[in-house]
């Protein structure tokens, strides 16, 4: 991990970010739920994220493998505070539209977000790792449907695609948790809806890139402290 700067297991998402910075890394990329950083030479990217438990589940499963061409190589997973972490994988660009939209009808899983995935004819990449592929996407669902109330399924889509140096396309975020009923049971008061998540994890889920600094942001965050309560200070050593 050439150019990796040290980040202590409790450090925030934004100080993981300023050491990354610090460290000659470029931000590349800002997504719902996380920052994407690029080192110096163009070979490693570090996602960033305070919280995010569906990447998490599909990033582990990258790194404990076996490999599969059409998976990314993660090389680290690294805990920040609480439930953030960096996840340390191999550098990955825009993927072709067109191939992306043929790949997703080859592995034909239904999206299960609300995107309407058109079918797309002309895959010519099917092999072994494809079918393997599907049933380890399949089995990530059953998995977060077993942990999460709120548990969307898969995100299967051209936008959920990135291609590598050569252009090989990867799967880079092929299931999701449904955030917005998140944010619904915090505005609402729903404590039914919010058992999945401690008060600390909901409170880290207000700091994702999706929540910008402003009155709305801080709305919600009145509206989970009356709900649950402050966060509890750290024992004292």
């Amino acid at each position: 991990m050439s150019h990796m700067p040290h980040i202590p297991p409790d450090a925030t998402a934004d100080q993981a970010r300023a050491l990354l910075a610090a460290a000659g890394w470029r931000e590349v990329g800002t997504g719902n739920w996380s920052w994407a950083f690029a080192d110096p030479e163009d070979r490693l990217a570090a996602r960033v994220t305070p919280f995010d438990p569906a990447y998490r589940l599909h990033a582990q499963a990258c790194l404990d493998g076996p490999a599969n061409r059409w998976l990314p190589r993660v090389d680290a997973i690294l805990p920040l505070l609480r439930d953030g972490y960096v996840t340390v994988m191999e550098r990955l660009y825009p993927a072709p539209e067109a191939d992306a939209h043929a790949f997703c009808t080859a592995l034909g899983i239904v999206n299960e977000s609300g995107y309407e995935l058109p079918h797309v004819d002309g895959f010519d990449q099917a092999d072994a790792d494809l079918e393997l592929l599907r049933e380890r996407i399949r089995a990530l669902m059953a998995t977060g449907a077993q942990r999460f109330k709120l548990w969307g399924g898969s995100d299967i889509r051209p936008g959920n695609l990135m291609a590598d140096a050569e252009g090989r396309l990867k799967v880079v975020d092929p299931i999701f948790i449904r955030g917005p009923l998140i944010v619904e049971g915090i505005a609402e008061g729903r404590r039914d809806m919010l058992t999945d998540f401690s008060r600390e994890q909901l409170e880290d889920f207000l700091t994702i890139p999706v929540f910008e600094p402003g009155p709305e942001t801080d709305g919600l965050r009145r509206k989970l402290a009356a709900l649950l309560g402050p966060i509890s200070p750290p024992p004292p050593v």
